[in-house]
């Protein structure tokens, strides 16, 4: 019985059946792709990866169903992103960071004129733009201070073209720079480091 019915519907159950092969083998990429990249946060990331450095096979673990460029316009022409935080982002606590603060700290990994480092720049005015906050805090320090701790000229200048505030203070009691503004963190690290700091404080010297 069971073979008559097979055979009379051999096309429609081996089409059946390689959709269900196809799904089985697709579904561990776009399970990935929702749990990591269904909120802001996890896109900034999938955004600003380098587009040549993204697999998009089932069988590699670090693969995609998304490429950053599809995740770039989902951020800059949705709002839901900006409502939730995915299963990936809410283990690793990454929405607890203000995004100004997020897409900061990707903005000096990649050369100055590449595709990652434009958008980033790009994902920061969208920011902006959306009201999020430029001067919020993280482990204590606000973007300014991030900047300024990273040496990233361009991400400053980019800063305090958008408006933030370099007199705001550090908040990390115990350590040796908490209350230090923009200005006194800038010369606390040249003391430590001239050569890589000596810009950073030119630059916020010549406000």
């Amino acid at each position: 019985m069971l073979i008559k019915y097979f055979l009379g519907h051999k096309k429609a159950l081996t089409l059946c059946g390689g959709c269900l092969v196809i799904a089985l083998t697709l579904y561990p990429m776009f399970y990935r792709t929702w749990a990591f990249g269904s909120d802001a946060w996890g896109l900034t990331v999938i955004a600003l990866l380098d587009p040549d450095e993204v697999p998009w096979s089932p069988s590699d673990f670090n693969s995609l169903a998304i490429r950053p460029a599809v995740a770039y316009w989902l951020l800059t022409n949705f709002d839901w992103p900006y409502e939730r935080c995915g299963k990936a982002m809410t283990a690793m606590g990454g929405c607890s960071q203000p995004l100004v603060n997020f897409v900061g700290t990707s903005l000096d990994r990649h050369d100055a004129d590449s595709i990652m480092t434009r958008r980033g720049y790009a994902l920061l005015r969208h920011f902006a733009a959306r009201g999020e906050p430029l001067n919020g805090y993280h482990n204590g320090l606000a973007p300014v201070h991030e900047a300024v701790l990273y040496a990233d000229v361009g991400y400053l200048r980019a800063l305090l073209e958008l408006g933030v505030d370099p007199s705001l203070p550090i908040d990390s009691p115990g350590k040796d720079y908490h209350g230090f503004n923009a200005f006194e963190f800038a010369v606390f690290l040249e003391s430590r480091n001239q050569e890589v700091y000596q810009t950073i404080r030119a630059e916020l010297d010549a406000l």
